[in-house]
């Protein structure tokens, strides 16, 4: 596996289930709202995405009609390279490779403004705590802050400006365990128009020639994917939740690849054999907000990546076991 297949996404994880009580219900009302309007709502606008000193800004147009979506999202500072959706149906194209990456997902993970789903875990407080902590004006808008405290070191916080009036994100950051921002998307200009024509959903890049791969939905029940791997010792919260096996680009044997989520954060794990010239990503690595660990298990490369903290995925990558050793 090559460093470029490890890049993660470039969104961060921002919605998650709250406690019911005090602003701890407000925020969870207004999350839920913002669950609702990036999905359901039709808007368009520009955004700027920083990692560290990087900084890229991005456009993104969606479009929802009668509960179907189409989506069309690219870089203004890297052209010929765009991800368009419809529905469960998600296009990369990457000009500079001359390749179009095609993935079926059964949930709406590829909304760029939704990197996990609203998942029902009464457990999800014992991982974090969450505040309704003040208000604030973005691009003229009032907007409230929601700030979401992990409880441990195993997993990153979010501070989050939602508009009052469209619930719709205009600023998400990425918090460290010190809390200091390790990645941040803030929209410099966004509305939401009546309707948006089939034009603008079209990509600009011509894909004639092109080489295609093409994966499917990943399994959704962790017994019913029959997953040959298991971490044995995940960090506490996390569980199971995806499983597939699939050829990745440019490759030439098939990966199982495992997602494990405490209802906010994720980690993908993935089981491959040897490949003697990928020795130099042994270890702890990182690419943006997310690290990467890998190591040899039983004959085989394993590695955990994610936007969480360093020990989580090494612990997840060193804990990785045959399911046939867990269950025994």
């Amino acid at each position: 596996m090559t460093r470029s297949q490890l890049r993660p996404t470039l969104f961060a994880s921002l919605l998650c289930v709250l406690p019911a009580t005090g602003f701890a219900g407000e925020a969870r009302e207004l999350l839920s709202r913002m669950e609702n309007a990036v999905e359901s709502l039709s808007y368009e606008g520009t955004f700027v995405h920083m990692v560290g000193n990087r900084i890229e800004t991005m456009h993104v147009i969606h479009r929802a009609v009668d509960g179907q979506i189409a989506e069309r999202l690219y870089s203004r500072d890297q052209p010929g390279r765009e991800i368009l959706r419809q529905n469960g149906k998600v296009t990369c194209i990457f000009a500079d490779q001359q390749t179009v990456l095609v993935e079926r997902r059964s949930s709406r993970h590829g909304a760029p403004l939704l990197g996990a789903l609203l998942e029902s875990s009464s457990d999800i407080e014992q991982w974090y705590a969450f505040e309704l902590a003040g208000e604030e004006s973005k691009l003229g808008r009032n907007a409230s802050i929601i700030e979401i405290r992990p409880q441990d070191d195993f997993r990153y916080g979010h501070r989050l400006w939602i508009d009052q009036l469209t619930a719709i994100p205009l600023k998400v950051q990425l918090l460290d365990p010190a809390g200091l921002t390790v990645e941040q998307i803030q929209f410099v200009s966004i509305v939401v128009p009546a309707e948006i024509p089939d034009a603008r959903l079209q990509p600009d890049v011509q894909v004639d020639g092109f080489t295609w791969f093409e994966q499917g939905a990943p399994a959704q029940d962790p017994a019913a994917a029959g997953a040959a791997w298991r971490v044995a010792d995940p960090p506490p919260g996390f569980t199971l939740s995806e499983s597939r096996v699939r050829t990745l680009p440019g490759g030439d044997h098939p990966v199982e690849h495992l997602v494990y989520s405490d209802g906010l954060a994720s980690v993908s794990l993935f089981v491959e054999p040897v490949d003697a010239a990928d020795g130099e990503l042994a270890g702890l690595s990182r690419m943006g907000a997310a690290h990467a660990f890998t190591l040899v298990i039983e004959g085989r490369q394993v590695t955990a990546v994610g936007e969480v903290p360093p020990k989580t995925v090494e612990r997840m990558a060193r804990s990785l076991r045959a399911a046939e050793a867990t269950r025994n």
